[in-house]
């Protein structure tokens, strides 16, 4: 199964209908704090093949991979949205124009986790006072700056739970990509 853009339009069905949406599309993002953090980088091939295997198809995600995304309230740690555990697949690592892009498909609790966590911290009513910080290990990885499309898009009742993680550098997304998949 492939989670990524292409896919959705491809005609995946009615669960992934809607696309990947969320953090592709946001007012601001940025990877830019993950680049000293020591992460590292198993060398294999952006896209597909490599050490890392075929990364052009989706793969179970590790329950027990470090990986968390927490809201953030004017730069405040709020709440916790989802962990490695919400997420059901990953797809990765996918070169396109000068990102990097890991996508992710949340479980069905996990849905509901990031909707509730949004709706009960006031983010679909004051979406420009939060953003999401995700982290790998401990260290940031991404964080996102919230705005009303995006957070209209992911409280969507048609969305099918996947998100777009695109990276500047291809090693954060590597490293992203091999602790979420369980491989």
């Amino acid at each position: 199964m492939e989670l990524s853009r292409r896919g959705m339009l491809g005609g995946l069905g009615a669960a992934l209908a809607v696309g990947a949406v969320g953090f592709a599309g946001a007012a601001s993002v940025t990877d830019g704090d993950a680049s000293g953090g020591g992460l590292g980088s198993d060398g294999g091939a952006v896209g597909a093949g490599g050490a890392g295997g075929d990364r052009s198809e989706s793969v179970a995600a590790d329950p027990e991979a470090p990986f968390e995304a927490r809201l953030l309230r004017d730069g405040e740690d709020d709440r916790r949205l989802f962990g490695a555990g919400d997420l059901d697949r990953v797809q990765g690592v996918i070169a396109e124009g000068d990102e990097y892009r890991v996508y992710v498909s949340l479980d069905d609790a996990g849905i509901e986790a990031l909707r509730t966590g949004l709706a009960d911290a006031g983010a679909t009513d004051e979406p420009d006072r939060f953003a999401v910080s995700m982290t790998l290990d401990g260290t940031e990885v991404r964080r996102v700056e919230l705005d009303e499309a995006t957070v209209s898009a992911l409280t969507d009742e048609e969305w099918g739970g996947v998100l777009t993680l695109p990276f500047g550098e291809e090693r954060v997304a590597e490293s992203v990509y091999d602790s979420l998949a369980d491989e």
